[in-house]
């Protein structure tokens, strides 16, 4: 999740970490980065504290246990470089850093509870939250920072996962906090990163590029950029895994491994989630799948001026180094004062990044894993005497996820479903069981809260959604069943995972929430790429390519939209039609049984169509 193309304000230096974390921590009283600022590095975790005076704690012997860590002393009392290649489990090492977490956790949870103790008024309850989060929002940055890996990449998800839960999902001392993980984390020293390139491509950075920048132009949770130019004199970002992450990420899974055999809700196996987890980070560690998704990625939108994918060049790059043509000129989604300043609408922001991400899911089954605020970027694209349009900038390509067609299909018609009047109750919980199995009902509102008018809520779900509870008709099985629904486990030879599909949109939605984009219009880019995934691939590309439709497809993508607008019409009055909205659905059935009935059903969501994969689904189940 780092951003190799961008040039930004310098990072802050990584500070020696915490005991426990000893695989993260640089090697022993490293030199001050090369071209460093005069000014004394801040040191940017938390001080660890002494153990106490009766003895060692349980981090403490765990430390002990994982022995010297990445950087060892060689036969002369120096320190050795960890090496980047060494993916070599050690329980202690991961257990150590578990274990700094769990107390962290602690601390932070009993701060809340002691808080909140007793605290009947909710105004009062509501200001003693805000102060909890603002001093629990910097240990958590300060945790992030000390062990990075795994822990940064989740830091990064809970910055980015807003789309539309608000303050209520989660806090936003957090998402301010945390967000600087995306690109402004803790760096190392070139020194060290230097080792990398000698490792993997054999030459130090002087040998391999006619200049290389000594400090970073952007830092995150897994590698760090730093720019270059070429032999050829082409200026490029050069992207390094840390030394000793793989080591890292190897020992963190060794014990996430041993706990996720012994979890068992329900009597449920849910192994497959740690296996699922290490496979996708096991994607981002190899830098020539990076490559392969990068130059996958430009085939499907070459079309597109309007977005630009950096140019791998592969002679320079390898598992752990990757070296692309440097993007310059880039835009923070939420700089409303640099979009300002470009003459950027920020409502076309909006529709170009609603516009890729969902066809590159819905149309093409591509789905981009990580879309965070420092892998995505805008800058002026093609201008004229109207103005200028933006350019969409994708950086990093490291996690991909790919939707099998019928399954892609599906998505679409299960999209379509909940706003047209056209698709059946039956039809419509069929679909969503697919992907979310027994809380099928609930998986709509999972893509849109508009689709709350077509979800099968009852008055207990309305309930427990007031006091943001789960329905006690939900069962822990309940739970895993829909995990593992969403996982595809249930396919035969596997099937798409709808988690990581739901993580990237989540993403999405954050981004489109930094630019004030409104759900209508994320809504109407949504359905309309769904309607397009329905096609065939000619129309597909007359429709992506602006050419002219046949009658039936234009008038197709009118309804959808028009599907939109009725249902925006209807958002402002939910909470005095609440009641009303299981006789909406009745409404809506009984019309369109009378249209089918009427031989009206050509402009049905899916054409006649529609009805044979209905009877052909039914014979199959």
């Amino acid at each position: 999740s780092e951003s190799p193309g961008s040039q930004k304000q310098k990072p802050p230096p990584l500070a020696p970490a915490a005991p426990v974390a000893a695989p993260e921590a640089p090697v022993a009283a490293p030199a001050a980065p090369v071209a460093a600022p005069a000014a004394a590095p801040q040191q940017t975790q938390a001080p660890v504290k002494a153990a106490p005076a009766g003895g060692a704690t349980l981090a403490d012997l765990f430390s002990a246990l994982a022995g010297p860590g990445p950087s060892t002393a060689n036969g002369n009392g120096a320190a050795a470089q960890a090496s980047v290649r060494d993916a070599t489990p050690s329980f202690g090492v991961g257990m150590g850093r578990s274990m700094r977490a769990l107390g962290v956790f602690n601390e932070v949870k009993a701060d809340y509870e002691q808080a909140l103790a007793n605290v009947t008024d909710p105004e009062e309850r509501e200001a003693i939250l805000e102060k909890v989060h603002a001093r629990s929002a910097p240990k958590a940055l300060a945790l992030a920072r000390e062990l990075g890996g795994i822990y940064n990449k989740a830091a990064q998800f809970v910055a980015s996962l807003q789309g539309g839960a608000g303050d209520r999902g989660v806090p936003k001392q957090y998402v301010k906090a945390l967000a600087v993980l995306t690109d402004q984390a803790p760096f190392r020293p070139f020194a060290q990163m230097e080792q990398v390139l000698v490792e993997d491509l054999g030459k130090k950075g002087s040998e391999l590029f006619s200049s290389i920048d000594t400090q970073p132009i952007a830092a995150a949770s897994l590698a760090q950029v730093h720019k270059a130019r070429t032999k050829e004199g082409e200026d490029v970002a050069v992207k390094m895994l840390y030394p000793g992450l793989r080591k890292n990420t190897a020992s963190d899974f060794s014990v996430f491994e041993t706990m996720g055999k012994q979890i068992k809700p329900g009597g449920f196996d849910l192994e497959w989630l740690v296996r699922d987890f290490k496979e996708a980070l096991a994607m981002e560690l190899d830098l020539q799948t990076e490559a392969a998704n990068a130059e996958e990625a430009q085939r499907k939108l070459a079309r597109r001026t309007d977005v630009s994918i950096p140019r791998v060049l592969h002679h320079l790059s390898s598992k752990s180094v990757l070296t692309m043509r440097l993007e310059t000129d880039l835009i923070k989604m939420s700089d409303t004062e640099k979009l300002h300043a470009a003459h950027l609408s920020r409502s076309e922001c909006g529709e170009l990044v609603s516009d890729v991400f969902y066809e590159m899911a819905l149309v093409h089954g591509l789905v981009h894993g990580d879309p965070h605020a420092g892998n995505v970027y805008l800058r002026v694209g093609e201008c004229t005497k109207s103005g200028c349009k933006p350019q969409l900038v994708m950086l990093d390509h490291g996690l991909y996820h790919t939707i099998p067609p019928a399954m892609r299909k599906d998505l679409c018609r299960l999209i379509i479903a909940q706003l047209s009047p056209f698709a059946s109750h039956a039809r419509r919980l069929r679909l969503a069981a697919r992907f979310a199995g027994p809380l099928a009902r609930y998986f709509p509102l999972m893509l849109s809260p508009w689709f709350v008018f077509s979800a099968s809520l009852t008055s207990e779900d309305m309930a427990a959604a007031r006091k943001q509870e789960l329905p006690k008709s939900i069962a822990p099985q309940d739970i895993a069943e829909c995990l593992v629904a969403m996982h595809g486990e249930q396919e035969k030879g596997g099937g798409g995972n709808m988690l990581g599909v739901l993580h990237s949109m989540g993403y999405t939605r954050g981004l489109l929430t930094s630019l004030d984009f409104s759900e209508r219009a994320r809504l109407k880019s949504l359905v309309r790429h769904a309607q397009i995934g329905l096609w065939a691939p000619a129309h597909q590309e007359r429709a992506l390519n602006g050419g002219s439709l046949p009658l039936m497809a234009t008038l197709q993508l009118f309804l959808v939209g028009f599907y939109v607008d009725l249902t925006a019409l209807l958002i402002p009055f939910l909470s005095l039609i609440g009641p009303l909205i299981f006789f909406y659905s009745l409404y809506m059935s009984f019309l369109a049984s009378l249209w089918r009935f009427g031989g009206l059903n050509i402009l049905a969501w899916d054409w006649a169509d529609a009805e044979k994969e209905d009877a052909s689904d039914d014979k199959t189940e």
